[in-house]
């Protein structure tokens, strides 16, 4: 049987009371231009094309990074 783990991507997005940035996984390959989304650790959030200001920036969220971390 030949098993594939799941893919996440993560990827700058606001947050949807303060507007600031976090990186947040998401599940798939890579994101697919979709406008918004569910983050692993719950969060619906829109999406966009982030800047290099925004990679630079924005934290890890915690909760996705405990989340995929207890995954593995």
């Amino acid at each position: 049987m030949n098993f594939e783990p799941a893919r996440h991507y993560w990827l700058p997005t606001p947050s949807p009371d303060s507007g600031v940035f976090a990186r947040h996984a998401f599940r798939g390959r890579r994101w697919e231009r979709q406008s918004a989304d569910t983050t692993v650790c719950g969060v619906e959030v829109a999406m966009a094309t982030p800047t290099d200001l925004d990679w630079v920036t924005a934290p890890t969220c915690a909760d996705c990074n405990r989340t995929l971390r207890e995954l593995s």
